[in-house]
């Protein structure tokens, strides 16, 4: 799980574009989420809603450690050529 985390922060703080963009979803997540429960919104409708937004960002970030992975298994060939 340790290793999974490592890989997972690594894909998500590869770029200063990421980097950004993680900042602003979360701060956004917090926030629209913060004003459903202060608006008394049920918990029906907030649980759900932040689960497919968990699954939303990790299938993001697995295509970010996918692509990483690729670029560097690239680099690698490139660097055995002769």
């Amino acid at each position: 799980m340790l290793y999974y985390l490592d890989e997972l922060l690594t894909a998500m703080n590869a770029t200063p574009g990421r980097r950004w963009f993680n900042i602003a979803s979360a701060v956004l997540i917090v926030v629209i989420f913060g004003a459903f429960a202060r608006a008394g919104v049920s918990s029906w409708v907030i649980v759900p809603a932040v689960c497919i937004e968990f699954v939303c960002h990790g299938a993001l970030v697995a295509s970010w450690a996918r692509k990483d992975a690729f670029e560097a298994y690239k680099q690698g060939e490139r660097a055995c050529e002769p």
